[in-house]
């Protein structure tokens, strides 16, 4: 018996060993495997990652050398028969041109080779690559290649112009490197991993430092000969692929540090644009997280070892033990094996609540996705409405106000004015609920004449009800101060919307009653109750918990009836809610309905109509006055003009950004009294020549009101005009009497 546990005994100690030996070693061979594929990962990886920076940015170079190609050809479209009258007059045009363009020089070649710049003539066409006599298309070359001074020359034939005695057969730019390459961005692209770089096929580089600062050379090609290269590579196909121009890749060891280099021809030139990656740097960081899984494998096989010792150790000594004693092991066993079902029970669970995490963040990565994509929607599509309904809403306008149009045909003119304005309602409440559901409502917070707003309120409804044969009351009950601090037009909208609704759904002889009044004020802060009650057709209890949802309605036939969008009461809930008030209502079928409004707004200390009159405009103000109109669609220019011309003003049509600039520019100072500045137009936007107008070497560049004209409605594309020295924002269509408004209050 006691052979026999003794057997047991060693039998146990050397399979505990033996699984030992196996867990350890089979860690470290899997850490090592696990590294070396780690290596390959991180060097295809880089590969795929290098040949994308490498394409992208390469076309990039290359588009902006096309652009500034492109410069070269529009400066000179714009030179005239008198630009080339005589020195002075070609040396100006070269000047403007220097400036517009941003130029180090712009300059002719005669067939002499002399030089004209715009400060005088030089000789020195020796330093120049390009030949005068055999150019025949754009050229791009380098001058001061082998210093720091570079310069980027792009040279086009001329059709041997005559001048001055000679023919100009040449016309150049000279731009500084840095000033080319500025907004490439390569200098960005530069970390501790990541090197970016210009050079030509010789090996010249262009820009930055020779494989990120490593080397000592100041020749790329020189540098890599020394290179220790990876199998598949070689110095003589880099070297060879840099002369033929072409594409392609290079792996190997510089200095100590492995690295791995993709370079790409720059289209329209002898340069090649690289990519490098020290590839040392990420491995070493993958190796480094290998080696801390590789210790703590290891740890966990040493702690499992000596487990599996205790195991075997307590599996020998109750060996030992009489019957009772096992009988408490194999309860001890079961113990143990319930322990471990409910530990796996709990990795399953773990594993389990893994997958959904990973499946709610693809879920939350397509809807930001999707979100992304219903805005681009959206915007665009707001712009493409909203330019024909501008060129509908003017002309009806238009012609409504002609006093020749007959009886008939003006009312055609007023329904079409009315269909549109409902078309214009809907786009307006699609655009809300999507500025409400994606966050983008801004509240404003600035004082605002109460008296005004329910003034405006009134007489917007009493027409309407008075046409309808309704009997409309306004109430203002208690103290009401004469200004408050809030967000007016949010406030404003809420108002005509539960207004617009009683109107809408009351019949003929039927009452309005609209009652504003303030009913707790502490803090520096009033709250005011707005409570408008109708006899209209009211609704039903079912109903009311779904009148606030998105384009419900309780009767199919009320949309056909009634032209109810479903829209008006989810975004006055909304607004009322972004406000930090509540909305309430109470309803009886057939017998009316009443929505009670309660929110805070800001008391304002005025004293009261303070400002006084002397703000009153004339009604002759804008007569006279010179208007500059920027706008690509010739109808909806024509439109414009028609508008303006009924206030009796003056307008010069631009056909584009780049246009409208050169006429201010061409105009004295104080010509134009204002600019109209259409947003989306060829050549060049009108934030862009916005800018430009607002950055002007003139006294009134910074004075002249300009306003936008966009039908892009979000709140954003306001403060993008904002932000570039626009006055004004108005949207398509342009409401006359908006546009005549603004235009009184931003001339002086």
């Amino acid at each position: 018996m006691d052979s026999r546990k003794k057997s047991v005994t060693i039998i146990a100690l050397f399979g505990a060993i033996a699984v030992t030996l196996i867990i350890i070693f089979g860690t470290l061979w899997i850490g090592q495997s696990a590294r070396e594929d780690s290596g390959e990962v991180a060097r295809t990886v880089s590969l795929l990652y290098l040949d994308e920076l490498a394409g992208r940015r390469e076309q990039v170079v290359a588009d902006n050398l096309q652009a500034r190609i492109d410069d070269l050809h529009t400066a000179l479209e714009l030179m005239s028969k008198e630009d080339l009258s005589d020195v002075e007059h070609l040396q100006a045009y070269q000047a403007k041109m220097k400036k517009l363009l941003t130029l180090e020089r712009f300059a002719f070649v005669d067939t002499e080779g002399l030089i004209y710049t715009s400060t005088g003539t030089q000789s020195d066409i020796d330093e120049y690559q390009f030949d005068r006599s055999t150019l025949s298309g754009p050229e791009v070359s380098i001058k001061n290649l082998n210093t720091k001074n570079k310069k980027v020359i792009i040279a086009t034939p001329l059709d041997h112009i005559p001048f001055n005695g000679d023919e100009l057969v040449v016309c150049f730019m000279e731009i500084d490197m840095k000033e080319m390459l500025q907004g490439i961005s390569i200098h960005s692209q530069n970390s501790s991993t990541t090197f970016s770089n210009i050079y030509t096929t010789d090996g010249v580089a262009l820009t930055d430092m020779i494989l990120g600062g490593l080397a000592e050379e100041d020749n790329l090609i020189t540098a890599l000969e020394t290179a220790d290269y990876e199998k598949g590579y070689s110095y003589e196909k880099v070297k060879q692929d840099f002369e033929d121009h072409v594409s392609g890749q290079a792996s190997f060891t510089y200095r100590g540090i492995r690295e791995t280099l993709s370079y790409t021809p720059v289209q329209g030139t002898d340069w090649m644009l690289t990519y490098l990656i020290r590839e040392s740097v990420i491995s070493n960081q993958i190796s480094s997280i290998s080696q801390g899984i590789l210790l703590r494998s290891i740890l966990q096989s040493v702690l499992t070892a000596l487990v599996l010792i205790g195991v075997f150790t307590l599996i020998i000594l109750q060996n030992r033990k009489n019957a009772a004693l096992r009988i408490e092991k194999e309860t001890a066993d079961a113990e143990t094996r319930i322990k471990q079902q409910e530990l796996d029970e709990r990795i399953a669970m773990q594993e389990k609540i893994e997958e959904q995490s990973h499946a709610l963040s693809e879920a939350l990565s397509a809807a930001e996705n999707a979100n992304k994509a219903k805005t681009v929607f959206l915007s665009n599509m707001s712009h493409e409405i909203r330019t024909p309904m501008n060129a509908i809403i003017g002309l009806d306008n238009i012609a409504l106000n002609d006093p020749d149009t007959p009886p008939k045909t003006r009312e055609y003119l007023e329904k079409i004015g009315v269909s549109a304005e409902h078309l214009l309602n809907l786009i307006n409440d699609i655009l809300d609920m999507f500025r409400i559901e994606s966050g983008r409502m801004v509240l404003k917070n600035e004082e605002f004449s109460f008296q005004q707003l329910l003034e405006a309120i009134n007489t917007m409804f009493s027409g309407q009800c008075a046409d309808k044969g309704l009997d409309y009351q306004c109430h203002a009950a208690g103290q009401l101060s004469d200004y408050y601090i809030g967000d007016n037009m949010k406030l404003r909208q809420v108002l005509i919307n539960i207004l617009g609704n009683a109107v809408k759904f009351t019949p003929e002889s039927g009452k309005i009653t609209f009652v504003a009044e303030e009913i707790q004020r502490n803090d520096g802060q009033a709250v005011l109750k707005f409570s408008i009650s109708d006899t209209g057709i009211g609704m039903s209890p079912e109903f009311l918990p779904k009148l606030f949802d998105t384009f419900s309605q309780e009767d199919s036939t009320v949309s056909s009836k009634y032209g109810s969008t479903g829209l008006g009461m989810p975004i006055t809930r909304n607004i009322v809610r972004l406000m930090n008030g509540t909305i309430d209502v109470q309803s009886t079928k057939g017998a009316g309905s009443t929505f009670t409004v309660t929110l805070p707004l800001g008391v304002s200390d005025r004293i009261p109509k303070e400002s006084g009159a002397d703000g009153a405009v004339p009604d002759d103000h804008l007569k006279g006055r010179r208007i500059l109109l920027a706008e690509d669609m010739q109808i909806n220019a024509e439109i414009l003009m028609m508008i303006l011309s009924m206030r009796e003003m003056e307008t010069d049509h631009a056909e584009n950004g780049r246009i409208a600039v050169e006429l201010y520019m061409e105009k004295p100072e104080g010509y134009y009294d204002a600019v109209l500045m259409d947003m989306r137009m060829p050549e060049m936007n009108g934030l862009e020549a916005a800018q430009a107008i607002r950055g002007a070497q003139r006294r009134d560049s910074s004075t002249i009101p300009i306003i936008a004209l966009t039908a892009n409605a979000f709140d954003d594309d306001v403060q993008r005009s904002l932000q570039a020295g626009l006055n004004a924002h108005l949207s398509k269509p342009v409401d006359t009497d908006v546009l005549y408004a603004t235009l009184e209050k931003l001339i002086n």
